[in-house]
């Protein structure tokens, strides 16, 4: 019986992958899974894409990572590394070698209460990190709504931010320095150098200096463009960060062009992270809207008052709550009109005695400006718990449609200066009703970054259709 080129290509495959497998089970001690649930499950993340990996290992320690670079080069095998909780653009999937850290790799390693800083592993959990920081009253700033399932590694190759990125910035302005592997399993470590440092490392001949080489040539070589064409807003996380090394008087890092590279350049062992004390005191206001746009609107103006965060929710997400008793509730308690939006300004301060005045200023700015349709003050932590609970729903609340048709995470994270906001979502808002539908929306005005979700129902050829259409 002649073997067709398709049997021989599948056959190849199959040889590759038991190979693979045999030597990572042979190599590290952490686990090893080539099975048809494993790959299926490691498949999707939190988009709508699906690409079946070759197979997955569950890292145990540093040398399962590097074992794992170096089997899969041998293999002629790609890795992507698994974070979690942090990306909606399929950048957690891909067809060679999902390297997972969450499960066992993921301690912290040292804080240094007088620096404010930590050393941890790559697969801890947000909320786990600032968990232990807690003694110290202190914590890793950036505040991700996904944050009981985020893990650093995620946050750092997405550069996330979150709700008070405002007040915090990225990730990228609290990552202090990172040990990575490269592609040929060497470890370095990326910190600030200055000119004299750089310089030598420079002149070596590993991949490390080939890595300080490119970039300090690509940077001099595209200096003007880079200055002048990266974005400046507080939200641009696409494309790598070459902007950070144009200013030759800063020490150069490397670190920072691992953070937002999604994985592309290196796979990270180890992170040294900046900390930031807990607020001592802080009020939040709630402001309701007849609609989205009066409330992106205004935010220009409550940006002057110096929050620490601004985040919205548009109907489409609060009326969702309906389907959700608990969080009907908390909703009933927080929204006190029909209201096409909500607006929950927060404000941070050494006591909340201070912070007092500050909300009557901003009152009584609204009230002149007459179109917010109601304000209310949660100064207890317990209400304005109820408030961010509400807020972090937001997510979960945009996917509880009945139905087939969903709230799909397609256009995520388009990010514009907040000034411009008002008129770049009443645009996007036409193109989503010109392909006859709506969108839920939600996330941080503050920062002219929020979260389009069109409504689209990807069971039929009409919606997959739909999709495209609005994508492009």
């Amino acid at each position: 019986m002649t073997t067709t080129p398709l049997l021989h290509a599948q056959h190849h495959i199959l040889r590759r992958m038991a190979d693979l497998q045999t030597e990572l089970e042979t190599r590290l001690e952490g686990d090893v899974r080539f099975d048809k649930v494993s790959r299926a499950l490691y498949s999707t993340d939190a988009s709508v894409y699906q690409i079946e990996p070759i197979g997955v290992v569950i890292v145990r320690s540093r040398d399962d990572i590097l074992s794992a670079i170096e089997c899969a080069r041998q293999h002629g095998c790609s890795i992507t590394a698994r974070g979690g909780g942090t990306s909606q653009a399929g950048q957690a999937i891909g067809a060679g070698l999902q390297v997972d850290t969450s499960k066992y790799y993921n301690k912290v390693l040292e804080v240094n209460v007088e620096e404010r800083w930590a050393r941890v592993e790559p697969g801890i959990v947000l909320d786990e990190l600032n968990a232990q920081l807690a003694p110290y009253r202190l914590r890793f700033a950036p505040d991700i709504s996904t944050a009981s399932r985020a893990t650093v590694g995620g946050m750092i190759s997405n550069n996330s931010s979150g709700t008070r990125s405002v007040l915090y910035g990225k990730t990228i302005d609290h990552v202090l320095d990172l040990h990575v592997a490269l592609a040929d399993s060497s470890v370095v470590h990326f910190k600030p150098l200055n000119k004299d440092e750089l310089d030598a490392v420079c002149n070596e001949s590993s991949l490390e200096a080939k890595c300080y080489r490119t970039v300090r040539r690509i940077v001099a070589q595209h200096k003007k463009n880079i200055a002048e064409r990266y974005p400046n807003i507080l939200r641009r996380v696409g494309g790598y960060n070459l902007n950070c090394f144009v200013n030759q008087n800063e020490p150069f890092n490397l670190a920072k062009l691992i953070v937002g590279s999604e994985g592309t350049l290196g796979l990270i062992l180890e992170a040294r992270l900046n900390l930031v004390p807990l607020p001592k005191a802080k009020v939040v206001l709630t402001i309701e809207y007849d609609n989205l746009l009066d409330a992106l609107g205004e935010t220009p103006a409550i940006l002057l008052h110096k929050p620490s965060a601004v985040e919205v929710m548009d109907r489409s997400i609060l009326d969702h709550t309906t389907e959700n008793p608990a969080l009907n509730r908390m909703k009933q308690a927080v929204v006190h009109t029909d209201c096409g939006a909500l607006l929950c300004v927060e404000m941070y301060g050494d006591h909340v005695d201070e912070l007092i005045p500050r909300l009557d200023h901003l009152e009584t700015e609204l009230r002149n400006r007459g179109t917010a349709a109601h304000t209310a003050r949660a100064i207890e932590p317990s209400d304005q718990a109820r408030i961010w609970k509400l807020r972090e729903s937001a997510l979960g609340l945009s996917m509880a449609m009945k139905g087939d048709a969903k709230c799909i995470s397609f256009v995520e994270d388009t990010a514009v200066a907040p000034e411009k906001l008002r008129d770049f979502i009443e645009k996007f808002l036409s193109i989503i009703r010109r392909h006859g539908t709506k969108a839920g929306i939600y996330a941080h005005a503050s920062v002219g970054c929020l979260h389009v979700r069109p409504v689209i129902n990807m069971k039929t050829s009409d919606g997959v259709r739909q999709f495209e259409a609005i994508a492009n």
